[in-house]
């Protein structure tokens, strides 16, 4: 098991909200999720999460 050893990528998990906002009609903030995640350098989990969350706002 890998829980809470920052361990597991968290983009799948994002861009499955955009799936989601997407299937909601929110199509333009399911861009700016799936933007965000392209190109993110590697790096911790924690790393990853903040960086997209940086893009997105």
């Amino acid at each position: 098991d890998i829980a809470g050893q920052g361990k597991a990528n968290p983009t799948a998990a994002i861009l499955s909200a955009a799936i989601m906002l997407e299937f909601l009609g929110e199509a333009d903030a399911a861009t700016r999720i799936r933007a965000a995640c392209e190109d993110v350098p590697a790096g911790s989990t924690t790393d990853i999460g903040d960086e997209i969350a940086r893009r997105v706002s």
